[in-house]
């Protein structure tokens, strides 16, 4: 491990397919780790960018839950890549009008993510991936999340 990137080091460690973002905007990366998830269950990968406005990329094997993203309303539905994904905005459950009336554009004010499974390949379990923004638009979400791709392995 240490081609110089960190999506490609990732995958050599192991057997499902981690996906690469390859649109951030103007955001730096903040952090890159691998997770555990309990006693011989494989890593799961975390990687996140920016700060304020922030992008935070988390990969799985599909068939193992390893994180939450948090509470939320699903606003939506949308194809990733030709996988359906949930779209959820973070309203407030404690404000039961915003609760209610929570729609995609409130993931600009109070943020929310895109959650898929990518099936498996011939030689790759399958992956769960949750693409969570802060301080970004539902538009930059689906632009953000429709540019993962497969690392090679």
């Amino acid at each position: 491990m240490g081609s110089g990137n960190k999506y490609q080091d990732a995958q050599t460690g192991v057997s499902y397919q981690i996906l690469q973002p390859t649109y951030v905007g103007d955001l730096l990366i903040r952090s890159f780790s691998m997770q555990s998830c309990g006693a011989k269950k494989e890593q799961w990968l975390a990687a996140i960018y920016g700060e304020t406005r922030s992008i935070q990329f988390l990969e799985t094997d599909a068939a193992v839950k390893c994180s939450n993203p948090g509470l939320g309303v699903k606003v939506a539905t949308a194809t990733i890549n030709g996988n359906k994904a949930t779209i959820v905005a973070f309203c407030d459950p404690a404000l039961k009008a915003q609760w209610k009336n929570c729609k995609t554009s409130d993931i600009h004010n109070y943020g929310g993510y895109a959650m898929w499974k990518v099936p498996a390949t011939k030689t790759l379990h399958g992956t769960e991936v949750e693409v969570l923004v802060s301080g970004l638009t539902y538009a930059n979400l689906l632009t953000i999340a429709r540019g993962m791709k497969p690392v090679g392995k």
